[in-house]
């Protein structure tokens, strides 16, 4: 049994899962949330105990907000710590990628105050950080574009001719559910043993598509 835990959207999500499917789920309404009373929660929604143990603790690594991704990994490794679980990263753009079913689609993930992280599939893995009004000119016309991507967003990005594949947060915690249990089990896949933040500084040119920054 799997623990899944994402704080790098806009809405901090928990999730229990099994044999790659997820047993239940939920979202708090925002970051900085109360995640002791998040996992409480869906723990009593699926039947189990409030000291359940897990196979595994997964945990989204970003990249995110600062203070979310590093306050939802400190929490996954405190939580991994108490039930003898291992602990497993997963970077967002990777579960997202897993969700939207093409490990080759440019990740588009929010950033906050307008602004969002892109990844494509460049061998340096480079992260950009672009305004809204800038994120057409960022991903490459070739690929997909996956993410939580809002109507108004998706609506821009089908306009200039990308094809969207909006992605959900029960799924991204789906996948971080069958990508740990990969690691696990199989001893294989993106998903690390441990996890550390994946950061994107601040571009510090003018086109911060250009030359985005690598992780960090």
């Amino acid at each position: 049994m799997i623990a899944a835990l994402h704080t790098t959207f806009e809405q901090p999500a928990f999730a229990v899962g099994d044999g790659g499917r997820l047993l239940g789920w939920a979202c708090a309404p925002a970051w900085p949330a109360d995640l002791t009373e998040l996992v409480a929660g869906v723990l009593g929604n699926v039947g189990l105990s409030a000291d359940a143990k897990f196979d595994g603790v997964a945990a989204a690594t970003g990249p995110g907000r600062f203070g979310a991704v590093r306050g939802g990994i400190a929490f996954a490794k405190g939580l991994a710590l108490a039930r003898e679980a291992t602990l497993v990263g997963v970077p967002t753009a990777v579960a997202v990628g897993e969700a939207a079913g093409d490990s080759n689609a440019s990740i588009v993930l929010p950033a906050g105050r307008g602004r969002w992280y892109v990844t494509t599939r460049d061998p340096d893995g480079a992260i950009g950080l672009v305004d809204a009004d800038e994120l057409t000119m960022a991903v490459p016309a070739d690929a997909p574009v996956a993410g939580p991507l809002g109507a108004d967003i998706a609506a821009a990005l089908e306009e200039a001719g990308r094809q969207v594949r909006q992605v959900e947060i029960e799924a991204v915690l789906g996948a971080l559910v069958r990508l740990a249990e990969r690691r696990l089990t199989e001893g294989c896949g993106p998903a690390t043993l441990g996890a550390q933040p994946v950061y994107a500084a601040p571009a510090t040119r003018a086109r911060p598509w250009v030359r985005g920054m690598p992780h960090g």
